[in-house]
């Protein structure tokens, strides 16, 4: 399965160690059974900055998450979106629509509900990881990308 990991749950999975709630994350991504996916676009560019972005490109490195490259799609997504939501991440909801990622790790309650609900993620629908009580999402479940 692939999972998205918002600015405001960003820190405590970059942590060293992670927070408490980001440690089975970080443990599922390097068993190998889960993908970080990002992106460097849109407003990501602005959240996911210094330190930050070197530590997303050492997971890269590694294998264990994939920087979401069709800028121009998620810019397109993004764009659309940006009235309908409750939330002010319409970059995170049209990664996922864009990559396939229906896991996201989060605490922001508008993201959660802009997230769950069926007409901005659907099949599969959205799932939000907000702490280790939700370590059942973290399935085993192949992470298979959108084509481009």
């Amino acid at each position: 399965m692939c999972i998205i990991i918002d600015a405001n749950a960003l820190g405590k999975f970059l942590a060293d160690p992670p927070d408490d709630d980001a440690a089975p994350v970080q443990a599922w991504l390097l068993k190998r059974k889960g993908m970080l996916v990002y992106s460097t676009g849109g407003k990501f560019a602005r959240e996911i900055v210094g330190k930050a972005r070197q530590r997303l490109l050492d997971y890269v490195r590694a294998g264990l998450a994939v920087e979401e490259i069709r800028r121009e799609r998620l810019l397109e997504e993004e764009q659309g979106l940006a009235d309908d939501i409750k939330s002010d991440d319409p970059h995170v909801l049209a990664l996922a629509r864009v990559s396939g990622a229906r896991l996201l790790y989060t605490d922001d309650g508008d993201l959660i509900a802009d997230f769950k609900a069926k007409r901005f993620i659907d099949r599969p629908r959205g799932k939000v990881y907000s702490s280790a009580a939700n370590r059942t999402l973290l399935s085993r479940t192949k992470c298979v990308l959108n084509p481009p």
